[in-house]
């Protein structure tokens, strides 16, 4: 039970209290332009950006403001979305999940209705950095089969893709061979209208940006690793390189990538179940994490009924922020871990979280009897009859 090893190795930095790791956070008001808030964004090397109104914390980031569809006149007030926060005396495993619930790198500290910094997902792999990981490699975490671009597409394509599959990283390939990684940073600051030119010019020169190719737009920097390469080397290699993924490859052949949401899903949380759970991206609703644990509880129970090589399993909950119709949108993913198979993985995506969960529960349970009956089969051997 890998998790369950994980888990109790990381206890400690779970337990950190975000205190001493705080940092300046960006801070933006809801009548300002995308323009001024993405200059700022990249003036402060920063992903995500907050305001507090009232008592409600809001933020965007920058895959978020990759849908805006007029980036210099256009405010940014539609693109906030609720984010929860923490303080000061709050652990680190609160903030990573909040991090990977909502698909944020950083998360607003607040003190007195004031937001008074960030956590970063950087400064917490920094702390996991301290620990002997030796022991923990590169294919219990990495992402496998990356989405990847060539040279020769356009910009505008790169965008759709990050913005319709949630994601900041699309390795780039040349010759068949990785050229470069272009993320989600790359791709506004290359399509933001320079401060020098004219109001109507600017428009102009977005839409000419958009439609170039991609060439050799991105960072020749990423760091590579094997699927057995521990996690201590890797997280040594991305701070060093001031990256955030690293491109998980074999004989030259790309496998997968690790960025910093695949390392926070370490610091999954621990149901006590009879089959362990684990949940990464644990939500801040008190009746949401009771409706996941009685619902997987009673799925896991029947299961194992049946199947009682299940070991472990494994939740990851995300909300969609994008801006648009489908935010508020749970994407759920299940991974059940078995004594002599692949692990099995199931995903739903849905507005209301208690159908997402009773769908992933009737995909687990039909899946996994029709499993269970074909181990049943009498064999051939069994049968008496001759094996050819």
């Amino acid at each position: 039970m890998i998790t369950d090893t994980i888990y109790e190795h990381l206890k400690d930095i779970q337990a950190t209290k975000i205190k001493n790791i705080i940092s300046t956070a960006t801070i933006i008001e809801p009548t300002e332009t995308l323009s001024s808030v993405i200059n700022k964004i990249i003036r402060n090397k920063s992903y995500d950006v907050f305001c507090i109104n009232g008592k409600t914390t809001l933020s965007t980031n920058i895959l978020s403001l990759l849908n805006a569809k007029n980036i210099t006149t256009m405010k940014v007030e539609p693109f906030l979305s609720t984010i929860p926060y923490v303080t000061p005396n709050d652990s680190i495993q609160k903030a990573s999940h909040i991090m990977t619930h909502y698909r944020t790198r950083e998360v607003p500290v607040v003190s007195k209705n004031k937001i008074i910094g960030v956590v970063t997902a950087k400064q917490i792999i920094k702390l996991l950095s301290s620990k002997d990981n030796k022991w923990i490699k590169a294919n219990l975490i990495y992402t496998q089969n990356p989405i990847t671009v060539s040279t020769d597409e356009s910009l505008s394509s790169a965008k759709r893709i990050m913005t319709n599959k949630k994601i900041d990283h699309l390795p780039v390939i040349n010759k068949e061979k990785i050229q470069q990684v272009l993320t989600s940073a790359h791709l506004i600051e290359a399509i933001i209208p320079k401060e020098s030119l004219g109001r109507f010019s600017r428009g102009a020169n977005r839409v000419h940006k958009l439609e170039s190719k991609i060439g050799n737009i991105g960072s020749t920097r990423i760091p590579q690793c094997s699927p057995n390469d521990n996690l201590n080397q890797i997280l040594k290699s991305m701070l060093k390189t001031d990256t955030t993924c690293c491109l998980v490859s074999l004989w030259d052949n790309l496998q997968g990538i690790i960025t910093f949401r695949d390392i926070l899903g370490l610091l999954a949380s621990k149901i006590e179940t009879q089959i362990p759970l684990f949940i990464v991206g644990m939500p801040e609703d008190q009746q949401d994490i009771k409706l996941i644990s009685s619902k997987f509880e009673k799925t896991l129970k029947r299961l194992q009924q049946t199947y009682s090589e299940i070991h472990e399993a494994r939740v990851s909950i995300k909300k969609q922020r994008t801006g648009g119709k489908k935010e508020g949108k749970f994407e759920v993913t299940i991974m059940i871990s078995t004594s002599h198979h692949a692990p099995l993985i199931y995903k739903s995506i849905g507005f209301d979280l208690s159908e997402v969960l009773e769908d992933l529960s009737q995909k687990l349970l039909r899946n996994l009897s029709k499993r269970a009956k074909q181990r049943s089969k009498t064999s051939i051997r069994k049968m008496g009859l001759p094996i050819f």
